[in-house]
């Protein structure tokens, strides 16, 4: 039986790179772009500099592409739409009431670049990162997933908002990197804390939403009980996973921490202030 299945598999396969062929060019370009654009950021030296172990340059490249390339892509792709709901279950050959559309043509411009601009975003860090096996293995699967939607058949919106949704999410991990509790003293104290709290707060919703969005693309007529939600909503609920076990293990020991220290010094300040009244009281009775 394995032998029969081996020509349906190497011919899924085969449709697979045929369907992803065309954004070849496409990929090619979003990669190119991405790594002169991290090529152009490390050129001051001070951009090399480590923080937390990664290159400033690093932590400066992402947070553009997470808020000035991803979101407003999204932003305008959904809408071309006019905000309508059913822009996420759209497939590459559908959109609103028509079918065998030209997924190269204009009506799927935005998601196109989107789709490219996540590709390169992933590329430009793969090989300076090749030694780092969490990062590289997460890229990897990114890669992987990004690739199946260039041939799925329904949820191509839902996957442009559900990754930008977690791309914010990794924004705010960057700021608390750069500007939380590890940094330099140059960094304010209410500074610190500020981005530990934009952490703690974000990233938790970035995974709920990106989460409950996944729920509702494995139910979108097209894709319910197929191979690709069980493929995709492993590799989905991984990242995920992953992401809230980093946010747990550095907001829950940081806030208990602080709530500590709060709580020390109103104890701290409620003991010199009954010192206090107590002293005032012996003066006036002497």
């Amino acid at each position: 039986s394995r032998v029969a299945c081996a020509p349906d598999t190497m011919e899924v396969l085969l449709e697979l790179l045929d369907a992803i062929k065309p954004h070849a060019t496409g990929l090619a370009c979003g990669s190119v772009l991405s790594i002169a654009f991290n090529t152009a950021a490390r050129a001051n030296p001070d951009a090399r500099r480590l923080v937390a172990g990664t290159p400033l340059y690093i932590y400066a490249v992402a947070m553009i592409f997470q808020a000035v390339v991803f979101a407003p892509t999204a932003f305008v792709a959904w809408h071309r739409w006019g905000f309508d709901p059913q822009w996420f279950q759209e497939g590459w050959q559908t959109t609103r009431d028509s079918v065998n559309v030209n997924p190269m043509g204009d009506k799927k411009r935005i998601e196109r670049v989107y789709l490219y601009a996540l590709w390169g975003y992933m590329i430009k860090d793969m090989w300076i990162f090749r030694n780092d096996f969490l990062f590289f293995t997460h890229h990897l699967i990114c890669l992987l997933g990004i690739a199946a939607f260039f041939v799925i058949p329904a949820g191509i919106g839902s996957f442009v908002v559900g990754g930008t949704v977690l791309e914010l999410g990794n924004f705010s991990y960057n700021v608390v990197l750069l500007c939380g509790k590890d940094a330099s003293n140059v960094v304010p104290a209410p500074v610190k804390h500020f981005a530990e709290t934009m952490y703690a707060v974000c990233m938790p919703v970035s995974n709920v939403i990106g989460a409950v969005m996944f729920l509702q693309f494995s139910q979108f007529p097209k894709l319910k009980n197929t191979v690709w939600v069980t493929g995709l909503g492993s590799a989905w609920f991984l990242l995920i996973a992953g992401r809230e076990y980093v946010h747990l293990t550095r907001s829950v020991p940081y806030f208990v921490k602080h709530w500590k220290s709060k709580s020390a010094l109103a104890r701290s300040n409620a003991a010199a202030a009954g010192t206090a009244a107590k002293l005032k009281h012996a003066k006036k009775g002497q």
